[in-house]
């Protein structure tokens, strides 16, 4: 059997003994062991590049500072070197630039990575669930329950949080409650329960019938969101976080400021240009690129009277605006929790993608 240092050569080898021992001890076998290849694959590229010694330290820098950062750049890197197409890794390096640049077919693509975790905000993260979920996983219930921490979360709140779970958990047992809920913690001596609200679906007349749901306008204040989903049977409680907030992408307009500021510092005006945004929230992307929900009223203008309601979106999205960024890639989970990679095209872009390109970004 190969030891670790044999088995993950490459790694030891560019970060050092002592880094890649603290990545043992924090990454999982699997994705190590996938990092590995990766990074192999993105070395080989780097090899042939004629600033290939100031990339390679810059690689070395963002690895051991920023891994969660860095390892979306590394994946994609390696996802087009292995199709064999020409890849060139921060192609304006030392300047700003785009994180890649891909020739698929006959024209290159730029391409900007972003992810939603941060390597500091994803430690505290970590902290934070793994503490919830020591404590509530030996708990039988019959939920399982998602916490969304909001970018007012701290310390501080971890522990009455836990309290409120469990408090809820006992208390929808006692009242066989076997619907969705969803609590807003506030703070330690005040939550509220949202019943027949999974955290993600809106009702459909919420926008039409507003008094009806008298949380909807508070939730955004919250300092963290408890979303039970019901299960069939009794069983230990499974529990997952995501967030804070802080994060990445909480909501529509963080997605918008991060686009624009990529758009305008990174990404060129005579190339087509890819944004592939992970772990974000599929509501919020949309919202962010083709603009808001909004609920739309016409009046008869003599008699006051209510002709129509419709939803519709507002102008503030960034596709409304920009003619820049050719597309953007969604990774991450959907209102239904599946895994997709699914593009969002930019109607007015200056420089459209091609279906065959669509094609090979989205088979990653």
């Amino acid at each position: 059997m190969p030891s670790c240092m044999d088995k993950y050569f490459t790694l030891k080898e560019f970060l050092g003994v002592k880094c890649f021992e603290d990545m043992i001890n924090n990454v999982e076998s699997e994705r190590l062991s996938k990092f590995n290849d990766e990074l192999e694959a993105v070395l080989q590229i780097i090899e042939n590049d004629p600033k290939r010694e100031g990339k390679q330290k810059s690689l070395e820098g963002k690895l051991k500072n920023k891994f969660y950062d860095t390892l979306p750049e590394i994946e994609w890197a390696a996802y087009f070197g292995n199709k064999d197409l020409p890849v060139i890794i921060e192609p304006c390096f030392p300047d700003k630039g785009p994180d890649l640049k891909v020739k698929v077919n006959d024209r290159w693509i730029n391409f900007e990575i972003t992810n939603r975790w941060l390597s500091k905000e994803k430690q505290e993260s970590d902290m934070y669930f793994k503490e919830i979920n020591s404590r509530i996983e030996k708990i039988k219930s019959r939920f399982s329950i998602i916490v969304d921490f909001n970018e007012s979360f701290s310390k501080d709140d971890l522990f009455p949080l836990i309290k409120t779970i469990k408090g809820r958990i006992a208390d929808f047992e006692k009242k066989r409650i076997l619907k969705p809920v969803t609590t807003y913690y506030f703070s330690p001596d005040d939550s509220k329960d949202w019943y027949d609200f999974d955290g993600i679906n809106e009702p459909g007349d919420l926008h039409t019938n507003p008094e009806k749901y008298p949380l909807f306008d508070m939730m955004h204040t919250a300092t963290a969101e408890i979303m039970f989903h019901p299960r069939d049977n009794l069983d230990y409680t499974s529990v997952d976080c995501v967030g804070p907030t802080r994060i990445g992408f909480g909501d529509i307009d963080k997605i918008k400021s991060k686009l624009r500021k990529k758009q305008n510092r990174q990404l060129t005006k005579n190339e087509p240009n890819v944004v592939i945004l992970h772990n974000a929230g599929i509501y919020d992307i949309v919202g962010a690129l083709y603009g808001k929900l909004q609920v739309t009223t016409l009046y008869n203008s003599k008699t006051g009277e209510i002709i129509d309601e419709y939803l519709n979106r507002d102008n503030s999205g960034v596709f409304q605006s920009s003619t820049r960024v050719s597309a953007v890639l969604f990774v991450g989970y959907d209102e239904d929790h599946e895994f997709k990679k699914k593009v969002f095209l930019n109607p007015k872009a200056k420089n459209p993608l091609r279906e065959e390109e669509i094609k090979i970004i989205e088979g990653m």
